[in-house]
């Protein structure tokens, strides 16, 4: 079975990747984060993610949306929510495009992360564009996945992206 795996970040792809190829998936990484903020801020993780995915043999692909179409898209309550689904729609509308039999998300590695959102995000975007989506809880794989990026010394960032999270808000 082919997956198309949103990728938020390096840090976090190292230990998802992994878990679903043992799981005999082949999986191929989509960087749609239009949510990071500043550019500088996208372009160093954009980097990080891509030297590491072609040492890991994760063919990549990246997207991207102008930062004033989802700030948008997601200033209203509910925006972390909000993001979620912006980003898994189009994980989903793309994986459904390219005939990939399901998709996933990195986020689910993370325990800082409204983790019942991005379930409610990855079935809503399930629904309307009729792919399935793969839901592991991968939270206990957190700190393998850290370990993981500090082994390949990889630049993990102290925020989750957007302006409204740096200093520690979202």
């Amino acid at each position: 079975m082919r997956l198309l795996l949103h990728s938020c970040c390096g840090p976090c792809t190292t230990f998802p990747l992994h878990f679903f190829r043992a799981q005999g998936l082949s999986v191929d990484g989509l960087f749609f984060n239009p949510n990071i903020y500043p550019a500088e801020e996208e372009e160093k993780r954009w980097k990080t993610y891509t030297e590491w995915a072609n040492q890991a043999g994760l063919g990549t692909r990246r997207v991207k949306m102008p930062y004033q179409k989802w700030v948008e898209a997601v200033s209203k309550p509910g925006q972390c929510r909000e993001c979620y689904y912006v980003r898994l729609r189009h994980t989903a509308k793309l994986a459904k495009a390219g005939g990939y039999d399901c998709f996933s998300t990195t986020l689910l590695v993370s325990p800082y992360q409204d983790h019942e959102g991005i379930v409610l995000a990855m079935e809503r975007a399930s629904l309307e564009y009729e792919i399935p989506h793969i839901y592991r809880d991968l939270r206990p794989g957190y700190l393998r996945s850290r370990q993981m990026a500090r082994g390949s010394h990889m630049y993990m960032q102290k925020y989750c992206g957007c302006e409204f999270s740096i200093g520690g808000e979202g």
